[in-house]
């Protein structure tokens, strides 16, 4: 079971590294890392496990409650502060990490957004911060 999980987990970054952009709703990766390069991959932990968040050393995005929205980071990757296009603050609470083959998991981060009155509202996902070899 041990060389299962980082064998899916590499076949997965990968496909979500090749994989083009369909602009859907759930659409928030157009990534193409190359080996040696990492990127930070989100689902939602509800039972649908959407994937909604996805960055790298120059990109990020995030699939908000109205849909996807380009995230420009505040620090060097992996950055856990965001800017979004209207200029409000979205960040990253990662919790405890777990170290994994080829990365880490935080099954219970979340993504920070501020309300228009003022309130956080908590997104719960699972990230892994991943990093394809070659």
């Amino acid at each position: 079971m041990r060389v299962l999980i980082p064998a899916l987990l590499s076949l997965f970054i990968t496909a979500c590294a090749s994989t083009p952009s369909t602009n859907s709703r759930n659409d928030v990766s157009e990534s193409n890392l190359k080996p040696g390069e990492c990127g930070l991959y989100g689902w939602s932990t509800d039972s649908r496990r959407d994937f909604i968040f996805f960055a790298d050393k120059d990109t990020a995005r995030y699939n908000g409650p109205t849909g996807p929205v380009d995230l420009a980071a505040q620090s060097a990757f992996p950055s856990l502060n965001y800017i979004d296009e209207a200029g409000n603050p979205v960040s990253l609470r990662l919790g405890e990490g777990e170290t994994m083959a080829g990365g880490m998991r935080f099954p219970s981060a979340r993504i920070v957004t501020t309300s228009e009155d003022g309130w956080e509202r908590l997104q719960p996902v699972a990230l892994i911060q991943g990093c394809p070899s070659a």
